[in-house]
C-alpha cells in the first residue's frame, strides 16, 4: 500500500518553461493527482482498498504512457520501466525509475501550475 502510494505520488517544483515542460507537467500533475487518490483511500477495506488501487494504476499507467511523448528522449526509458513496473505492481522499481522524471519536473514545472 505504502509503495503504491508513494510510485503514484506526485512530481512537481521548478518553472515551465519548453514546450515540451508545457506539454509534461499537466499529465506530471495527473500522475500526482491518481496518488493521491490511492493515499487517501480507506484501507480497512480491503475489497475497496483494492479496487482504488486497480483503478490507480490503470490511470496512472494510461497516464504515463501519453507522458512518454511529452518528456525529453533521455527520459522516455525510464517512463517505459515505469509503466512495466506499475503495471506489475513493483512500486519500489517504479518509484526507483522516476527519480530523473522527478527532476525533471522539479526543473521545468512551477509548483500548482496545469500549463
Amino acid at each position: 500500500m505504502i509503495g503504491a502510494t508513494l510510485v503514484l505520488g506526485a512530481c512537481s517544483g521548478g518553472n515551465g518553461k519548453s514546450i515540451a515542460a508545457t506539454t509534461a507537467c499537466p499529465l506530471l500533475a495527473q500522475l500526482a493527482q491518481t496518488g493521491d487518490r490511492v493515499a487517501r483511500a480507506d484501507v480497512s477495506d480491503p475489497a475497496t482498498f483494492d479496487a482504488t488501487l486497480r483503478t490507480a494504476v490503470t490511470q496512472y499507467v494510461r497516464t504515463a504512457k501519453r507522458l512518454r511523448s511529452a518528456v525529453p528522449l533521455g527520459l522516455r526509458g525510464d517512463v517505459e520501466r515505469i509503466v512495466a513496473a506499475a503495471e506489475q505492481h513493483r512500486f519500489g522499481d517504479a518509484a526507483a525509475a522516476r527519480a530523473d522524471i522527478d527532476k525533471y519536473a522539479q526543473a521545468k514545472c512551477a509548483a500548482g501550475s496545469s500549463e
